[in-house]
């Protein structure tokens, strides 16, 4: 049952569909088409949202390689608060933060900013993950992806006061 809920119906080639979305006592959300149920979790749906953006809005797609991307995301977490980073460490997907590491693996700011904010059990985790996944290099592809990914999280935290970004 949705913990809250928003409720419309769309004309669909002369039939009426009912559709009502809401967000879930666990934080995802629930979608609903005529009675047919479908629940995403954050990332699910912030995929979803990403994928609507560019077939509704083509212009709105990202046009920054990934690698610029990549590069910008990694300037403003080094400049990042440390309680910010923890909280975007904590609800960030893990295989992307994998990959924004594999990104900067020779940037020591980042790593040290990254690496500094976790336990040391943590730590272990992602350097261990480091090691196994993405052993060359990782894809454009899989950058770009991860990236996106992350950049939403990290405008959640900032619009919600947990990140705090400095000028240095």
């Amino acid at each position: 049952m949705p913990a809250w809920e928003r409720n419309g119906s769309v004309n669909w080639f002369g039939e009426t569909m009912k559709i009502s979305v809401g967000k879930t006592e666990s934080g995802g959300i629930a979608i609903s088409f005529d009675g047919t149920k479908v629940e995403l979790n954050m990332a699910e749906t912030k995929t979803l949202l990403l994928e609507l953006t560019k077939v509704l809005i083509p212009g709105a797609a990202v046009t920054k390689s990934p690698t610029k991307r990549a590069e910008e995301m990694v300037r403003k977490i080094t400049t990042a608060n440390d309680v910010g980073i923890q909280k975007f460490l904590r609800v960030a997907d893990h295989d992307d933060l994998v990959a924004l590491l594999k990104f900067a693996e020779n940037d020591e700011k980042l790593t040290g900013k990254i690496y500094g904010n976790m336990t040391e059990k943590s730590r272990k985790m992602f350097v261990e993950d480091l090691s196994y996944r993405f052993q060359d290099r990782i894809s454009d592809d899989d950058t770009g992806k991860a990236i996106t990914r992350l950049a939403v999280t990290t405008r959640e935290l900032a619009e919600d006061g947990s990140l705090v970004y400095t000028t240095s």
